[in-house]
Order: C-alpha cells, then structure tokens, then sequence
C-alpha cells in the first residue's frame, strides 16, 4: 500500500489532473489547461523531497485508465555506461523505447498510440553490422518489446508471437551471406524493408517514408533515408545528436497525431509521461529535445504530451527562461505561458517541493494510539527540517512505539526490521556504504580544512576512501545538492546556527548520529574524544580568531569545567559583541555518546548544581549556568522551556552589571535571545559599533 504524500495536493489533484484533463481518483473529465502548447512540468527538490514518491503516486492514479509511459533516466544512463558500448544504441533511444512500450498497449476508452513514424526510425537505428552478436542480440530484444507493446507480433496465419524471431528472419532476408562480415547497410536495408512489408499499409507507409525523405536531403526515396539514418546514428558524436532529434521529432508527432482535431475538441484526456531524474546527462538530453522540437517554428500541430519530470537540486541555470511556481499557486491554474516563443527553457514549469510544514507531522502522527510527549512534534520537525522521506519514517517509528516514546532517542527507535530508524535513513540517503563510512566523522569539521585534519590523521572507519577521499567526499556533497543546507521556515539551526563541512542540517544529524555509534567500538585514535582532540588541536594551531572552535570541540567531549573558565576569562578581556558571537557557537557542540557521559545539563542550567562551585566566583558561576542552558536547548530534541528561556536572559542581564564596556550590547542580548531560543532561532548578534549612535527614537 501507498504511503499517503502529504502538501503535494496542488500537483497531484491540480495541476497534473487539469493539463491531463481527468481527476486522478474517478473517471470524470476535469477542463484542461493550455490547449495549444503544454509545458515540462519540472518538479525540483533535495533528496528525500519526495520527487519520485509524487511520480509514484501519478503512476498510481492513471496507468490504466490513459496512455502512460515512465522513465528512469538514471537507471537508463547507469546500464547504458555500465553495458556494452553498442553502436546501436543510445541513452536517448533507450528512453524513447520505453516511452513508447509504456504508451503504445491499448487504454480501454482512450486514444490508441501507434507510432508509425518512430518504429521504423527505432527499428532502423537498431540495425547491427554483421556478424557482431551483441549488437544483433540488442537489437533482438528492443524489436521484439516494441512489436508486442504496439500489438504488431501476428504472423501471416493471424498466431500471436513474442517477436523474437523477427531479426532471424531479417538475416534471412541478406541475400549474400558471403559479403563483408561488417557490412551495416545491407542489414539496415532488410530491416526496413521487413518492417514495412509486414506491418504497414500503402497509404500509409508512404506517408511515413516521405516523412523521412524530407528529413534527409539528397536520399532518393523514405527507405534509403532510413538507411542513412541508421547509418549516420552509428557514426556516433553529432551524426547521432542529429539522428536522435528526427527521433524525438517522430515520437512527438505520432503523439500529435493520434490525438487530432476531433480529439481535441472533445478534450480526449492526454497521454502522460513520468520522467524521474532528469538532472542526469540522458534526463538533460531528453528533455532539452523535446523542448527543442516544441520552440521549433514551423514544427507543425503541438503535441498533447504531459510531461511530469523530477530533478535532484534547482536548474535555473539551465533553463533560464522557465516559469517558477511555489506549490500553492498550482492549486487553480499554472499561470504558466510561454514567455520567448523562441527559446526552449521557456516551454518549462519549474516547481520546487519545499519541506513539509509543521501541520503535516501533526498529521503523520494522528495515527498514534496513546498519549505522545508534547514537544514531540516540534522535536521532530527540529531534527528532520520538514524532509519529508525523514519525517515519514521518523513518525511511522513513533507511532509503531506508542507511548513510550524518548524525544531524546528518536533516531534509535526501531522500523519495521528492527533496525534503529537513524541508521535506515542515513543507507537511503547516502547508499555508498564506504562513503557513509568517510563522512560520519567528516560530519564533526567545522569546514573542509578541518576535515582534511582527520582524513590525514587516518582516523576514518576500515573500509572508508583511499587517500583522494576527501575531495570525493566534497564532490558528492556538491553533486548531490548537500551543499544547500541550512535553515527551516522559523530561520535557522537553534542557538549555534552554522553550517558545517556538511552543511544540510538533517543529514549532518543523521552522520554524527552514526560517528557516536561507530566511535564506541572504534579502535583507540578513531574514538568520539580522538576525533575532537584532533579538531581541538588542528584550531588551536589555527592561532587567535578560532578560539571559539577549540572550546567547542574540548565541550563536545564532555569537559565543560575548562570551557567555563576559559569562557569567564574571556569575558573579562574580550569585547562583549565578540563574547556573544562565541557563546552560541560553542554551545553548538554535539554532545558525547551517551555511554561515556551522563547528561546533566539541564539541572546545571538550573542552578542545582552550583554547590559543586563554592569556591569559583558569581561570574564563573553565571557564565557555567549560561552555557549549559544553551548547550541543552540547541539539541533539536530538547523543549524550550520556559524557565530556561527566561534563565537565558536573567543571567545575561547579570552579565551586562559586571561587563567593563558592554553593557548595551549584554542587554540587548538579554531581551532578544529568550525568545530567539524558544522560537529555535539563531540568536542575534551584534557588531562592535552597536548601541555607539542615537539611542532609539532619536534623529
């Protein structure tokens, strides 16, 4: 069963369902957006957006009940480097065989695609030289796939068949098995002549070999523009380019055709086409094609496509003429027009799938049975930023566990196969295991010189990347859009907000998550407190500016007592914007595996244990208490208590008495981080000008 997509309503009950022309859950016709010209509805988002869930969910709604064809250009381009660099064949032609396998079998009430144009392109393009069994042997199975999905395996008695023997046949056809093993135009030749024989009239196999001829200067007549087709297709470089548009050509005309004036106006329900991963070379290649052909003037009637594509990140560069829509203006209408009749990005529709709001994990939760933690919700969507692959499972492990729910332990609760929920995430967003090895550590630096100290050190888990890993840890943080993290709608990453080497907050989670539970088995050097000790020193041997990332990663092993008097020394010397400015970031620190540290910091921020510092004076004290608040509520788990809030505040007014120059500044820090902290924003900072011009209200 179909895990229900939540905020995804105006693509998948309005959008697509108007430019189809028929509602996604019962057969009733719904008016149709953009009569003459459609655009590539282009869905853009990070992983876990849920880009191939709504493609999931279309396919769902109407395989069966219209002509629907569904690519992954991913998987297409991955078997087309990783198979036999046939000369026969092509990522693009790939995808077009499958659009067409998807589109051509017969919908019960709907128009039926026949591809008279495209199959003998196809069929001619898969010629093989002879004698090359590969070759032959691609060719076998792309033939015999499109024969049986466009219902053309009868034989001369009327008998079905799987189309199997359709080149054997061809080969019998050769008349000279004695020519040159690697002639290619004799086999093209038979092939062309065996399709036409067998599977079109003379009407129209007329029309369909003028169609080439036109498309094929100086050839004589439709079959030998088909051989030179063939021929310049196995030429490969831009002889292929140049094949693989009349293709696109052909496939978008046949469409075109089937659907006719008679068709159109009675607003027949339009053939759909789900592309998943067009960020990919062949995806790029595809749909820049067919964008092409449509801004192409002259190119006759428009063809009724929808096309619904997926792409992994943005694309602005790419098609810098396309329309941008956030998903709630989908709800009634597009808007989208073509705005350069001329250029093909402007045939795009580009909407980015944003994370998911709050009211949505509210949602995913209602199927819980008892009684959850209040805070649970906002802890949730703390850790998980609206990801909403992150938030589904993260909330279907909720409500498998019940009320024994830890907001402290939401990545250790269990899924389905018993696995802790933290761990399945972090195999399905990074699948390499070896780089999910290299990056759980690398996910502690600060930035990438930080991360070449622990890659130099040997530090990474048996099995992480040889010695270029960290740029392949880099690159792959850059070609899969982990670079782009950052902040949620309430504007940002609690009280220490800053990006790391990796940067998307979610995923940086879910990696130190892993760098605790593989540290406590590690061998010594590789453990929680090595890592950090290597970061200490490689800051400290950084010099005066980044003392705040030495005592960030001496707290981070769970030392707090130096990181409180180095603090309170610096209070007294530094100015106080620079002061502040360091605070949250060292209270930024992940905190230890919980098997080496028992966490107290709660009941230090309340002051409970300020008999274990009779001798320190009330600054220290103070400056003790401050840090520990923050440290426990910049955990996305942990509830922004009231008293702690209002705590923050109280201690900083204290502060701003005992400051020699910045009191304005500790003042204003006082009113404004009690509420920045509760609303899980950064808090503010300020410049070392602050407070030195007109008081407010003043000219």
């Amino acid at each position: 069963m179909q895990s229900p997509l939540y905020a995804r309503d105006p693509i998948l009950r309005g959008l697509v369902p108007r430019l189809v022309g028929m509602a996604p859950d019962r057969r009733e016709l719904v008016p149709q957006e953009h009569r003459d010209d459609l655009p590539v509805t282009l869905l853009s988002g990070a992983h876990g957006m849920g880009r191939t869930a709504v493609l999931d969910a279309l396919d769902a709604f109407y395989r069966g009940r219209i002509p629907l064809g569904r690519v992954d250009a991913a998987r297409v381009e991955q078997a087309h480097r990783s198979g036999p660099a046939a000369a026969n064949t092509s990522a693009v032609v790939e995808m077009l065989e499958q659009l067409a396998c998807g589109l051509a079998p017969a919908v019960p009430g709907a128009v039926r695609l026949r591809f008279s144009r495209l199959l003998p392109g196809l069929f001619a393009v898969s010629s093989w030289h002879r004698g090359d069994e590969e070759q032959q042997a691609l060719a076998r199975d792309r033939i015999a796939r499109l024969l049986v999905a466009c219902g053309l395996t009868k034989g001369a008695g009327g008998t079905e068949g799987d189309g199997t023997d359709w080149t054997y046949d061809v080969s019998e056809r050769l008349a000279d098995p004695d020519r040159r093993q690697h002639d290619l135009a004799p086999v093209t030749e038979a092939v062309v002549q065996q399709y036409f024989g067998r599977h079109t009239r003379t009407r129209a196999e007329k029309a369909v070999q003028q169609w080439y001829r036109d498309r094929s200067s100086g050839s004589d007549d439709g079959e030998a523009a088909l051989i030179r087709l063939s021929l310049r297709f196995h030429q490969g470089g831009d002889f292929q380019d140049a094949v693989e548009r009349t293709l696109t050509a052909a496939f978008l005309e046949d469409v075109a055709d089937a659907y006719g004036r008679w068709q159109r106006v009675n607003r027949a329900p339009r053939p759909l086409v789900l592309l998943d991963n067009a960020h990919t070379a062949a995806g790029r290649r595809f749909v820049g094609l067919l964008l092409d052909h449509r801004s192409t003037s002259g190119s006759g009637v428009q063809d009724p496509l929808v096309v619904v594509a997926t792409r992994l990140g943005g694309g602005a560069s790419l098609y810098p003429d396309a329309t941008t829509r956030e998903l709630p203006e989908l709800t009634h209408a597009s808007g989208w027009e073509r705005t350069v009749a001329s250029s093909p990005s402007a045939g795009m529709l580009t909407v980015p799938l944003p994370p998911l709001g709050r009211a949505d994990l509210l949602l995913m939760l209602d199927a819980a049975q008892g009684p959850l933690p209040r805070h649970l919700p906002s802890a949730l969507y703390s850790l998980t930023r609206g990801h909403p692959q992150g938030s589904r499972l993260l909330c279907e492990a909720v409500v498998r566990a019940g009320d024994g729910v830890d907001p402290e332990a939401l990545l250790d609760l269990p899924v389905g196969e018993g696995r802790p929920v933290g761990e399945v995430l972090l195999e399905r967003l990074v699948p390499q295991p070896q780089l999910r090895a290299h990056l759980a550590p690398l996910a502690l630096a600060r930035d990438r010189a930080a991360a070449q100290v622990l890659t130099t050190a040997a530090v990474l888990a048996d099995g992480g990347l040889p010695g270029a890993g960290l740029p392949t840890a880099a690159r792959y943080l850059v070609e899969e859009h982990w670079t782009d993290g950052g902040q949620d709608a309430a504007g940002g990453d609690g009280p220490g907000a800053e990006p790391g080497f990796v940067a998307d907050p979610f995923l940086r989670a879910l990696l130190v998550h892993e760098a605790r539970r593989t540290c406590a088995a590690a061998e010594p050097g590789r453990r929680w407190a090595d890592l950090h000790g290597l970061l200490r020193q490689h800051h400290e041997e950084r010099g005066a500016g980044h003392e705040p990332d030495v005592l960030r990663h001496e707290l981070a092993v769970g030392d707090a007592e130096p990181v409180v008097s180095r603090l309170t020394e610096y209070f007294g010397s530094w100015p106080a914007d620079r002061w502040l400015d360091a605070l949250p970031h060292v209270a930024s620190a992940p905190h230890p595996p919980l098997a080496e540290w028992t966490d107290h910091r709660a009941e230090i921020a309340r002051g409970a244990r300020d008999h274990l510092y009779e001798e320190a004076d009330d600054i220290h004290r103070s400056v003790n208490r401050l840090l520990h608040a923050l440290w426990y509520l910049s955990e996305t788990y942990a509830e922004p208590m009231d008293d702690l809030c209002e705590d923050i505040g109280s201690e900083l007014a204290f502060l701003s008495m005992r400051h020699p120059s910045g009191r304005v500044v500790l003042n204003e820090a006082a009113r404004s981080w009690p509420a920045a902290v509760r609303e899980r924003r950064p808090c503010p900072t300020y410049g070392p000008d602050y407070g030195r011009g007109p008081l407010r209200g003043e000219e």
